[in-house]
């Protein structure tokens, strides 16, 4: 789960759209931002959005210009005056402020507030606060259950929202579908027993107190569940969705576990008209070779192939690492924008052969989850994006290729 520190600032961010768009029975108008920075008037479907880290108010004019050419966009609730810079450029942007909906830090603002109420906090058999460590930053965890912080909570999001009306709505992290045991100071044994056993119902009613009480504005979670949690707010964000940014060049899931983020998740969510943000990675070195931007380029592809066989309706999005990512590409691929030339989507995905496949109006996209090597053949010619006419096609195990009609 994301989690800022200090001034940290998150942005997922949907696209921009090209001429050639990737519809997918989008009518809503959006905005394409030229290298010049003008904007022009285009329709389409929204594909891509970006992570950003260390974006902060005082932002290079040149760095919002490139987040703006997304659509929708998350920062830090430390910096929601960045709204109004990236609404200047992009005014069709859907602007959502960053927030954790059951952690606390001595950093964040309200903490003199927050630290006064005891009953807030979740504690240990002996009455001690827990903080999260193992990679979670060692923060308090609240007590999602608690209708204190539930108000305080909700509460404060209103606040933000009243006092800059740039912002769309709110996102919030670490909305947990069921109690992590592993990520405390303490061991499992040395927690309340009752905590595991309430935390679904106590996190569901959070997050249906805090949209009721923002109404209108949109309110996002970062969850795995994809059914009360989603049908409570506006949507979901699925961190690590198919590869992790965690996992390295060489870990994969199964093919048995990749199916359901495709069908039972994205494809599941985003019919029914929620907002869905895919967000995958891999683990970048800080040097990273030429080969090792090839092998990013590699797993993006089979990310982004698989999010294009379950995507449907019109607020799902994809992204991949980081705008600080160690490959340069500020969380940008061209891929994203020319897989718009493929049109909308002509029915459901499905086996074909050995591989998965979906049709679009003007190509193919293919998806090989498994671990070998596979070669198709097409029925007929296809173009590859690099232009090249093929009428069989070799997937590596866990890739993707998109394919345009000739």
């Amino acid at each position: 789960m994301l989690e800022p520190l200090g001034s940290i600032i998150i942005i997922l961010l949907f696209p921009i759209l090209l001429s050639q768009s990737l519809a997918f029975a989008f009518s809503n108008s959006y905005v394409t931002i030229a290298s010049s920075g003008t904007i022009r008037e285009t329709t389409g479907m929204a594909i891509k959005f970006v992570v950003a880290y260390s974006l902060t108010t005082s932002a290079p004019e040149s760095l919002v210009q490139h987040v703006a050419q997304f659509d929708l966009v998350i920062i830090d609730f430390s910096s929601c005056g960045l709204a109004s810079r990236i609404k200047a450029i992009n005014p069709k942007a859907i602007v959502i402020a960053y927030s954790s909906i059951m952690s606390m830090h001595t950093s964040y603002s309200d903490w003199n507030e927050v630290n006064s109420h005891e009953d807030w906090f979740l504690h240990d058999v002996n009455g001690n606060r827990i903080r999260a460590v193992n990679g979670f930053n060692g923060w308090y965890g609240m007590d999602v259950g608690n209708l204190g912080w539930r108000e305080h909570f909700a509460n404060r999001l209103k606040a933000l929202l009243e006092t800059y009306p740039d912002l769309d709505g709110m996102f919030a992290d670490n909305a947990w579908d069921g109690f992590a045991y592993g990520v405390w100071n303490v061991p499992k044994e040395q927690l309340p027993a009752d905590i595991g056993s309430r935390w679904h119902n106590d996190m569901l009613g959070m997050i249906s107190y805090v949209k009721g009480t923002i109404g209108s504005k949109l309110f996002i979670v970062n969850t795995s569940n994809d059914d009360d949690y989603v049908d409570a707010c506006d949507g979901k964000m699925w961190e690590g969705w198919v590869h992790a940014s965690w996992y390295s060049f060489d870990q994969f899931i199964s093919e048995y576990y990749w199916k359901p983020y495709v069908d039972d998740s994205l494809e599941h969510v985003s019919r029914r008209g929620k907002y869905y943000l895919a967000l995958s990675g891999t683990k970048i070195p800080q040097d990273p070779t030429e080969s090792d931007r090839e092998k990013t380029r590699a797993i993006m592809m089979y990310c982004f192939c698989s999010y294009l066989l379950g995507v449907n309706g019109t607020k799902a999005t994809f992204g991949f690492n980081f705008i600080d990512s160690n490959d340069g590409s500020l969380g940008y691929y061209p891929e994203f924008d020319e897989a718009r030339a493929l049109g909308s989507p002509t029915g459901y995905f499905y086996q074909f052969g050995s591989v998965y496949a979906r049709d679009f109006n003007n190509g193919k996209v293919l998806v090989n989850p498994g671990t070998s090597s596979l070669t198709v053949d097409l029925g007929g010619e296809y173009k590859t994006l690099d232009g090249q006419i093929v009428s069989n096609v070799t997937l590596d195990a866990h890739s993707g290729i998109i394919l345009l009609k000739t």
